[in-house]
């Protein structure tokens, strides 16, 4: 341990693991007798563009925690020693930060954006390892975090569940940074790859609520409240039935106890939640920050006493918000698969849990987002369908920072596009989206739609090469030759689909958009039509509320321009 000491001196000494002035702000921020220390230096600055893995120390959160991978480290003497990376990254790091918060070792400051260790933090810190005072604090923290009780509720529901069948009842739906990836895809992709590629998938095929899923899991199963085990998991998906061996998890009779603590008894009180107004919208979703004001409003509304939605309406108007009943529901109902406990009962909403740490700004700082705002409208004129599919809106609108965040929202809208028909309007067909590919193929009864999905935030004109693209595809579905495509993506239309047509789904069209469906029509001999999704909502409310029928629906597409409803 000492000449791994040493080494690792040196190696900061040489400034190749840490600056020599981070390694300064370090010692003398650690220094102090009470340290509250500003969010960014415990954080750390980010990998800039040495990129994750090459990036120094920047924060002393990072400094504290070693990274997964070994390494082999040499110093300017030619001596090498293989340790696991001696600090972790940025995000992970915020990761724990963000975790210590919300579970209320550590109180924030908004006002000066720094932390300092809470009571609670100073018992952990002051308990022997492996003791039950530590793991009784440690406990008092993990019962505080709501997703933690909605993990616990879920498996006390129901043993067995994998980290898809979790995070797909985890966090807001029909929002970015709450998806889940179907478990049936998942399987999908894990038979159909490669012994090299079932690892990749393994690691990269899940959605943000089913990663936080995997991760509360984790953290309860190092507790003893949950329990992990590996079962055969059977699906269907384009037509043929996979099987794979997935982890799954489900409640111990410690974690029953823990529940049962947490909710209070004739013996010990409901132990109070902490909610950070950041963990009520994910920064991807489109007006994170109005969402998070109107939700952290719904939750101090009910604070104060019972209410109708109509009673909430009118009491948030107080806040100066003005929002439908529709998404106040929707809201509440957010807010439950995060974790608190909100009865409802004779007209009345309840909030049964006692709030600590919500810190609610002013109404004058919230900016507002034009995507929010049509969601609210589209969200009152659903009725039948189900609102998580309002998530369409926002991955149509998706306006990534990356080139890897881009691919990812893609991804995303061609599986939730055709979840949305083959799970709530009872087509066939599903998400191909993958090289020569159209994106999304369905059908119902005769009828036939190919697909292709396209996130543009300020509005899609239809590229010539996009629009050659769908062409082609039409060509191949009616020759259905190997030699024209040795992928046969078309084999997952029925043979009794003998009526096809095309179609766009983006944000909105513009430009030249008319004269390309005419294009493809001419030289294809196939109609189509271009649909915003909101558009695709509406029309899919119509169908699923038993107003149109699927003839009527698919006849739409028939127009070579844009649906409009």
């Amino acid at each position: 341990m000492m000449k791994k000491w040493r080494f690792l001196r040196a190696l900061v000494i040489e400034e190749r693991l840490i600056s020599d002035d981070d390694y300064n702000a370090f010692i003398s921020e650690l220094s102090k007798s009470t340290i509250e220390a500003k969010y960014a230096i415990l954080k750390g600055k980010g990998a800039g563009k040495l990129g994750r893995r090459n990036a120094k120390c920047t924060g002393i959160i990072q400094a504290v925690i070693d990274g997964q991978q070994s390494r082999d480290y040499t110093d300017s003497n030619g001596n090498t020693i293989t340790i696991k990376k001696p600090y972790t990254d940025d995000w992970s790091a915020d990761g724990y930060l963000r975790w210590a918060i919300s579970c209320g070792l550590l109180t924030y400051n908004n006002k000066t954006d720094s932390c300092k260790i809470s009571e609670l933090g100073k018992e952990l810190a002051s308990a022997q390892n492996d003791t039950p005072e530590e793991k009784e604090c440690l406990s008092k923290a993990l019962l505080s975090y709501p997703p933690v009780i909605r993990i616990l509720s879920l498996l006390n529901e129901k043993d067995k569940q994998t980290k898809f069948d979790l995070g797909a009842k985890l966090g807001f739906k029909g929002e970015l940074g709450f998806t889940s990836i179907p478990q049936a895809i998942y399987l999908c992709d894990y038979c159909e790859a490669d012994p090299v590629q079932q690892k990749e998938v393994k690691s990269n095929d899940e959605g943000d609520s089913d990663k936080y899923a995997r991760g509360i899991a984790s953290w309860l199963n190092q507790m003893g409240w949950v329990e992990s085990s590996n079962i055969r998991v059977t699906d269907s998906y384009r037509g043929k039935t996979y099987s794979a061996i997935i982890q799954a998890f489900s409640i111990t009779r410690a974690g029953e106890k823990a529940l049962i603590k947490a909710n209070g008894n004739s013996s010990n009180p409901r132990i109070p939640r902490i909610v950070m107004y950041e963990m009520l919208a994910s920064n991807k979703a489109a007006g994170s920050d109005c969402l998070r004001y109107e939700r952290a409003c719904i939750i101090d509304t009910l604070s104060k006493g019972n209410k109708t939605l109509d009673q909430i309406q009118k009491s948030l108007k107080g806040y100066d918000i003005k929002i439908d009943v529709d998404t106040i529901k929707d809201h509440i109902i957010g807010l439950t698969t995060i974790g608190l406990d909100i009865e409802y009962k004779s007209d009345k909403y309840k909030l049964l849990d006692k709030i600590n740490g919500l810190i609610i700004p002013n109404s004058d700082i919230i900016i507002k987002d034009d995507v929010n705002e049509i969601k609210n409208k589209v969200r009152a004129k659903l009725s039948a369908l189900n609102h998580k599919y309002l998530i369409l809106i926002d991955l149509a609108y998706s306006n990534a920072s990356t080139v890897a965040k881009k691919n990812a929202d893609a991804r995303e809208f061609e599986i939730q596009t055709a979840d949305m028909f083959t799970k709530e309007l009872d087509c066939k067909g599903s998400r191909l989206g993958d090289s020569r590919k159209p994106d999304v193929c369905i059908y119902y009864d005769k009828n036939g739609l190919i697909i292709d999905n396209k996130s543009y935030k300020d509005g899609y004109e239809i590229p010539m090469g996009h629009a050659d693209e769908i062409i082609r595809y039409i060509d191949e579905n009616k020759q259905r030759k190997t030699s024209l495509n040795p992928n046969e993506w078309w084999k997952v239309f029925n043979d009794n689909v003998d009526k096809f047509n095309f179609a766009f789904i983006s944000s909105r069209f513009k430009g030249t958009f008319k004269d390309r469906l005419d294009y493809i029509s001419k030289r294809s001999g196939v109609n189509g039509a271009a649909i915003s999704s909101v558009n695709l909502l509406l029309l899919a409310e119509e169908i699923k509320a038993g107003r149109m029928s699927y003839e009527e629906a698919f006849a739409k597409f028939e127009c070579n321009d844009e649906i409009i409803l």
